[in-house]
Formats: structure tokens, sequence, C-alpha cells
């Protein structure tokens, strides 16, 4: 056996392709463990809740840790910089993101594939979108607890709204995809 990380050591036994190890081709390796649960809608919801649960409980540890004045504020300049940097970085990550997400939902309805492979497509689509929007409430909380500014924190809040607001829900998969329902009851089962 090749020794591997610690991180990967349960990968490798799952007998997944190397490529899907390595991280290459995560999303391969992510529709494989899709494909073995019974109900791939519930394990969609499941990723969803948790990255919605990491935002808000890393966005409450840094609201502990500034009321309580654990970490020393930065000077001003440097919170007008990063002002500055984050909200730049989360427009154009927001822009993007949805950009990124609208065309590839667009390509993948005009796309005349099964429906498994395009609910497949679907699901990738919407963990990229879901990262796009993750990263910079991420980064806004980090910047809140260095700079103890609370416009950083409003902004990690905003960022977490939307993240909820883009939960999967099943009627909109069909409607964007055109699946029709009883297609996408005959791929849960």
């Amino acid at each position: 056996m090749v020794p591997l990380p610690f991180a990967y050591r349960n990968l490798y036994k799952l007998n997944l392709p190397f490529n899907a190890i390595a991280g290459s081709h995560i999303f391969e390796a992510n529709n494989f463990l899709m494909k073995t649960r019974t109900n791939f809608f519930q394990v969609f919801r499941l990723i969803h809740l948790a990255q919605v649960l990491v935002v808000t409980i890393f966005g409450i540890a840094t609201l502990i840790i500034v009321r309580k004045e654990l970490q020393e504020p930065v000077e001003s300049s440097v919170d007008r910089a990063l002002q500055v940097i984050v909200v730049v970085f989360s427009g154009l990550m927001l822009f993007f993101g949805f950009k990124l997400f609208k065309n590839r939902i667009l390509k993948i309805r005009e796309s005349r594939i099964n429906a498994e492979k395009r609910i497949a497509d679907y699901r990738t689509a919407c963990m990229v979108w879901w990262v796009m929007i993750e990263v910079p409430a991420l980064i806004s909380f980090a910047c809140f607890m260095i700079t103890g500014n609370y416009a950083f924190f409003a902004l990690g809040i905003f960022h977490l709204m939307i993240l909820i607001m883009f939960a999967p829900r099943k009627d909109n998969i069909i409607l964007l995809l055109n699946v029709s329902s009883q297609e996408l009851q005959e791929i849960e089962k």
C-alpha cells in the first residue's frame, strides 16, 4: 500500500480511482459517493447544511473573540485597506460565481444527456457556487476578528443569508434542469 497522508487513508479504502483520491477530480469522487447513497437529495441537502453550519459557527466564534477582546485589533490603515479588498473580492466572487452557475445550468439544460447525469452536473455546479459564497463569508469573519470592525461581520452575515437562500429544492431541480418529477423520483430510488 502506498503511504498516504492521514486525511486520504479512509478514501483509499473506498477503492476510488487514484485521480479522485489525489484531488484532481474531486467531483468524480463526490459523484461516486452520491451514487452509493439511497437518496441523493438528502445527502445534497446535508452538504449544504454542513456548509451553512461551518460559516455560522465560525461567525459566532469570531463574534465571541471580538466581544471578549481576545484579539487586539489592528491599526485603522490596515482596517481601511482590508475593507476595500474584502468588499471587492466579495463582489467579484458573487458576480462571477452566479455567472458561472447560470452558464453551467444553461449548458446542462440544453444538453441531451440523461436525467441522472444532468442532476450530477447540477450538484457540482451548486457546490462550486456555494463555495464561491462561503469563502468570502469566512474571509469577512476572519477580517472582523482581526479588525473588530462590525462591517466585516455584516458582510459575513450577508453571505451567510445568500448561502441559505440557495438551499437545494426539488422544485428548483425540476424547473432549472427540465427534469420531470417522475425522473427525479426514479433517480432517488
